[in-house]
């Protein structure tokens, strides 16, 4: 059995359903009610989880346990209370990791984040690079980078098989990509924004300098890495997860355009270079993901990508399910 805290969450919808579909006893731990329906709808067994209650890790079971996932975060938010980060990127795997060596069960997989690399400025990044404390949301990386050092004592010091995937920017159906203010308020991120003019056929302007470019990955690739770290045996250790593929958002504007576009018009996405863009790329070496947990993606062409995407958007299995007022609801939900 696979214990899956934080799988209320959208990486963790994702992986339960996919586990329950190819028979992988997993159980689903987390605390929103709205979701624990989407769970009964597809048939995967769920047990009410708080992070911060200890009565919750007493209720969790040990026997045929063979691996915790811990998917549970504080994102990077600007507003979010500093302490907050810690309380649950850092104390919260460390609970995790207390709990799985306390009761032998030997491999974790924590989730981590490629912000750890925020500010490296190299046209391949891997493991070997370090990490970076600066830049944008230093609290939450600092919060990241003290959990993957938390992993590595546990399991040099206790003989643990945990493993830390390093997650860059996940794409996917169902996945928030703007700026949901607590009142259901929202702005949309540039991504939701060419999504829409797509649907529409209408003009998309991508500004900065296109030889920039940026490296995503898609949510069932995720997936598959998740289920590949959590059944790696006594390999262990931090893995960057990425597609190993960097596109521009010209070239990504394009696919989306040709996917998403009604079938007798397209989208013109014309580049303005003169504009402010991006001010900077990042495309990842995913060899040691490759070798340590014997993983690679599947989706990395963008145009094949976009259209498993737009199933999952056509079927609205995944929808999300946060509140955000209606007329500013972006289209990708």
């Amino acid at each position: 059995m696979i214990l899956v805290i934080g799988a209320t969450g959208y990486v963790g919808r994702y992986f339960c359903t996919e586990m329950v579909s190819k028979g992988v006893d997993v159980l689903a731990l987390g605390r929103s009610k709205k979701v624990q329906e989407f769970f009964a709808e597809n048939n995967v067994p769920f047990q009410y989880f708080d992070l911060n209650d200890e009565k919750c890790f007493d209720s969790l079971p040990t026997e045929n346990v063979d691996a915790i996932i811990d998917l549970s975060a504080c994102l990077a938010e600007l507003e979010t209370p500093i302490e907050r980060f810690f309380e649950v990127n850092t104390l919260g795997v460390y609970k995790v990791l207390d709990f799985a060596y306390r009761n032998n069960i030997k491999k974790v997989v924590v989730t981590s984040s490629h912000k750890v690399y925020n500010d490296i400025d190299k046209k391949v990044i891997s493991e070997a690079d370090g990490i970076s404390f600066k830049g944008d949301h230093s609290p939450y990386i600092i919060s990241k980078i003290a959990a993957e050092n938390f992993v590595e004592y546990y399991n040099k010091d206790f003989g643990m098989n945990a493993v830390v995937l390093r997650l860059t920017g996940v794409h996917g159906y169902g996945e928030i990509l703007g700026h949901l203010n607590a009142d259901g308020s929202y702005k949309k991120s540039t991504f939701e924004i060419f999504f829409e003019k797509a649907l529409k056929a209408e003009p998309i302007e991508v500004w900065g300098d296109q030889s920039i470019k940026r490296d995503h990955i898609y949510i069932k690739d995720v997936v598959s890495a998740l289920y590949a770290a959590a059944t790696s045996g006594d390999n262990k250790g931090i893995v960057t997860i990425a597609s190993g593929v960097g596109y521009s958002q010209y070239e990504e504007a394009l696919a989306l355009a040709e996917v998403f576009g009604p079938e007798d018009k397209k989208s013109t996405v014309t580049c303005r270079p003169d504009l402010p863009g991006l001010t900077r790329g990042y495309i990842y070496d995913i060899s040691k993901a490759k070798k340590l947990l014997n993983w690679e993606p599947k989706y990395t062409d963008m145009v094949e990508l976009y259209k498993d995407y737009k199933k999952e958007w056509i079927s609205k299995k995944y929808h999300n399910y946060h509140y955000i007022i209606e007329d500013q609801r972006p289209a990708t939900l």
